[in-house]
């Protein structure tokens, strides 16, 4: 099926999404938020797909909102909650889909495209990225990403980034914990696909259900969490995967995993 607002490959068992539109810097507009949550609900039904890659094309990963359709708009306010609520749709696909989710920042994410980035589960940038929450600065209280930022970097800081709309660098970022790596533009590919190249032997039932228990663990109190991760290890020990990997152990041997 093709997309107007993105491409979308299947390749070695990895679901490789570039937004693209490169002359609005990829932002979202209403189309590219219903085809990106289209093509991540197909993921997330796909067991063949063991990971997923996310990419912008040009200069940007996402520049957020497309801000001349919100100039456009006759209803601001609507059209600012419709658009929220698609942005919104996708990062939640993102995070409860059971596959690992990989952000190749390879320019600028701004405002909702840095959101989007932080609903990733992994994130590697470019060196020359740069980011902002970048709401504050059109007059627009945050739609996305507030949750995600205070999480990662703590009350104090996240004021300072959020309140002031603050552009900071990639390097910046990673000091912050906000992301996992940092490359040079030319070896960005190269960094996603060592990552990629990991989750294509690891056993993806069990990849998914520690994902669930990484996400459960932020809002769940530490009795109902041991209670969860018991009853999560006691069904996948059921797993065709699970006496593969018991049995490559005692064999000395490299498991195969696929997925049952």
């Amino acid at each position: 099926m093709g997309y107007e607002t993105l491409e979308f490959t299947i390749k070695e068992m990895a679901a490789y999404i570039t937004l693209n539109r490169p002359n609005r810097l990829n932002s979202f507009d209403m189309k590219l938020g219903h085809e990106l949550h289209e093509v991540l609900q197909g993921i997330a039904k796909n067991q063949n797909i063991k990971a997923v890659i996310i990419k912008g094309t040009g200069k940007g990963f996402c520049g957020g909102g497309d801000v001349k359709e919100m100039y456009a708009a006759a209803d601001k306010s609507r059209f600012l909650r419709d658009l929220t609520q698609a942005i919104h749709q996708c990062v939640i696909e993102i995070r409860n889909m059971e596959k690992p989710v990989i952000a190749a920042v390879n320019g600028s994410a701004f405002g909702a495209g840095l959101s989007l980035a932080l609903a990733c589960d992994i994130i590697i940038a470019v060196k020359d990225a740069k980011m902002s929450t970048a709401f504050i600065n059109i007059g627009l209280a945050p739609g996305c990403g507030t949750q995600f930022i205070t999480r990662l970097i703590g009350y104090q800081r996240a004021c300072e980034y959020l309140l002031t709309s603050k552009t900071f660098t990639a390097e910046e970022a990673y000091k912050l914990s906000m992301i996992n790596k940092v490359v040079d533009t030319d070896k960005l590919d190269v960094a996603v696909e060592d990552v990629v190249s990991s989750f294509r032997s690891l056993p993806p039932i069990a990849v998914g259900k520690a994902k669930m228990l990484i996400n459960k663990s932020l809002d769940n109190d530490m009795i109902s969490h041991l209670e969860l991760e018991s009853k999560t290890a006691a069904w996948s020990a059921g797993t065709e995967d699970f006496t593969e990997g018991i049995s490559a152990f005692i064999e000395k041997r490299k498991p195969v995993f696929r997925g049952k």
